[in-house]
C-alpha cells in the first residue's frame, strides 16, 4: 500500500491475542482496510466507495501454502482494480 502512495491512517492496529489485526491505509479521498480474523483463519479487505465500506469479492483463508498464496494474488487483483 505504500509503494501506490498510501499511508496508514488507522490507529487500533496492534495484534490481538488470536493474531487478528486491522488496518486503514488512506491516499487522497481513497481508503482500503484490511482485516485478518487469527481467531476465525481468515482476512479479507474493503475499500473506500461513494461514503461506504465495501468488501472485496476475494477472501483469504487459512489453509495449504499454495491456496492462501493463490487468494493472496487474487486478492492483490481485486485490489489494483481499485488502486488504478
Amino acid at each position: 500500500m505504500e509503494k501506490a502512495g498510501f499511508v496508514k491512517e488507522s490507529e487500533n492496529d496492534q495484534v490481538d491475542y488470536c493474531g487478528s489485526i486491522r488496518t486503514i491505509f488512506a491516499k487522497d479521498e481513497k481508503r482500503v482496510l484490511l482485516e485478518w480474523d487469527g481467531e476465525e483463519g481468515f482476512g479479507f479487505a474493503e475499500v473506500w466507495r461513494n461514503g461506504n465500506w465495501c468488501t472485496l469479492p476475494t477472501k483469504v483463508l487459512e489453509s495449504r501454502e499454495a491456496e492462501f498464496q493463490s487468494a493472496i494474488k487474487k486478492l492483490c487483483a481485486d485490489l489494483q482494480g481499485y488502486l488504478d
